[in-house]
């Protein structure tokens, strides 16, 4: 890492822990879900009465609930019927996940925003699907990871718009972001308590020639799917045509029916 790399992330580090730069809360939807989720007492009864109180996050639940990779013979009419459907498990990612995506459009240049939301929705129903066939993997914390990874250029990109040694320079900011958003996107999980999985997710998808262990982990997920995602032929990953990722050879396989169900399912949210 560059002195003015180094210079800037210890700047981020030191208003964070001052409340200078002020990190963004996870949705009250979100927390809450999350929260009841984790109680075994959790009931579909108790659930249905929180995410109400989210009229469009409720809306697309009952879309993602009637799409064609979970319809069966009958539609699902109510909230509390969507919930039962889809289970606790999947409600609660999808929640996390649609009320994160609301707090994106929400704020911010919408313009820019627009090519984000999409590519992490890609590459989290890309995830869900690649992790058809790894027991030791859970389908909806992979399609959560997917999301999330990129998640710290959003405070990243607010901080840079402050600082006046780099904010007219679009080239040197995107070099910035580019380099030190996996650090603060792991900063920003941490904060949110999400699980250390997720928070090594954000910090090591940029080391995509990284191969700790036999099984594919989170973090190769995501780098697999970020890979099939962009391509290797031209753009940011042209250096690695014809090279073997360990992270795409350990994560490529054929997923089969149940693969192809599970990203049928996944891109389902693309247009809830």
């Amino acid at each position: 890492m560059s002195g003015w790399e180094e210079e800037i992330l210890t700047l981020i580090e030191r208003d964070i822990q001052s409340n200078r730069l002020i990190l963004p809360s996870l949705p009250e939807v979100a927390v809450r879900v999350r929260t009841l989720t984790a109680d075994e007492r959790c009931t579909p009864a108790k659930l249905e009465k929180e995410i109400a109180k989210d009229a469009a996050i409720a809306a697309r639940l009952l879309k993602v609930a009637n799409s064609s990779a979970m319809r069966t013979s009958k539609e699902v009419t109510s909230l509390k019927q969507a919930i039962t459907r889809l289970g606790l498990n999947l409600v609660r990612s999808l929640v996390t996940q649609l009320s994160i995506l609301q707090g994106m459009q929400a704020c911010g240049d919408k313009a820019r925003l627009r090519g984000f939301v999409a590519s992490g929705l890609k590459v989290s129903a890309l995830c869900h699907a690649l992790a058809d066939g790894h027991d030791h993997l859970d389908a909806e914390q992979s399609a959560l990871a997917g999301l999330l990874h990129d998640i710290g250029k959003l405070p990243l990109r607010q901080f840079l718009g402050h600082y006046p040694k780099v904010r007219d320079n679009a080239a040197l900011c995107q070099t910035i972001e580019q380099r030190l958003h996996p650090q603060v996107g792991a900063l920003l999980l941490e904060h949110w308590n999400f699980p250390a999985e997720l928070v090594q997710v954000a910090a090591e998808h940029e080391q995509v020639e990284r191969d700790p262990e036999e099984r594919p982990d989170y973090v190769d997920l995501v780098i697999a799917a970020n890979l099939i995602h962009y391509g290797t032929e031209h753009g940011r990953y042209a250096h690695l045509n014809n090279r073997l990722i360990p992270a795409l050879e350990k994560c490529r396989q054929d997923g089969g029916e149940r693969g192809k169900r599970r990203l049928e399912l996944s891109l389902a949210l693309l247009s809830a």
